[in-house]
């Protein structure tokens, strides 16, 4: 028996409204492909490009991705046929669905890079953090500092979540890990103080075989 595959996409920009359903069945079982599967879940990506863990999906047999980013700032870099042509950026907060074809395995990575020995200049109780230079793109990035404090340990070291909302800022916020309570760093960070910051990019994703 062949899987249904139905649903529905609607765009609203400014004024206008686009909607659109579909209904298809997967490729037809046979000796080499003999039960449709999907992989959903969620998972972090990172500045080093990783493939989507497509499970026990064929990847002779890819149809749909659904996937959302669900930071809110930072974009989230997806290449259809490995890691190769990063064609799709997906903004925060936004979904994308996307027919992912036979090219190769999917895999997905930050727009941002990761920056190492990056200076602070100052930061307040607030949360704020003010570096030494910009930053660019914009992005959320684990923040550990590596001098003064040096607390970049992998095993007893300290990290918190660092959000800069525009290109080329030199100022962010500074969170817990939680992503929402912000970090008061006046009592250990200090004009002197050396981080690295991570880029990070948290998504949900639905695969599905063709």
């Amino acid at each position: 028996m062949a899987t249904n595959i139905t649903g529905s996409v609607s765009l609203v920009y400014g004024t206008h409204n686009h909607s659109e359903t579909f209904s298809t069945t997967a490729t037809a079982l046979s000796h080499t492909n003999s039960r449709s599967n999907y992989s959903a879940g969620g998972s972090r990506a990172t500045a080093t490009a990783a493939a989507l863990d497509a499970g026990d999906v064929s990847t002779a047999h890819e149809g749909l991705l659904l996937i959302k980013n669900i930071n809110t700032t930072g974009h989230l870099l997806v290449a259809l046929d490995g890691d190769n042509n990063y064609d799709i950026k997906i903004p925060p907060a936004t979904a994308n669905l996307i027919s992912v074809g036979t090219e190769g395995v999917v895999f997905v990575k930050t727009a941002a890079p990761n920056l190492n020995s990056h200076g602070v200049a100052s930061v307040t109780a607030a949360g704020v953090i003010t570096f030494d230079s910009s930053i660019t793109p914009a992005g959320t990035f684990l923040m550990e500092a590596s001098a003064n404090p040096d607390q970049d340990d992998p095993t007893t070291g300290t990290s918190f979540i660092v959000q800069t909302t525009v290109d080329g800022a030199t100022t962010g916020t500074v969170f817990e890990l939680d992503g929402t309570t912000k970090k008061d760093l006046t009592s250990s960070y200090s004009a002197s103080t050396v981080v690295t910051l991570r880029a990070i990019v948290d998504y949900r994703y639905t695969l599905t075989e063709a």
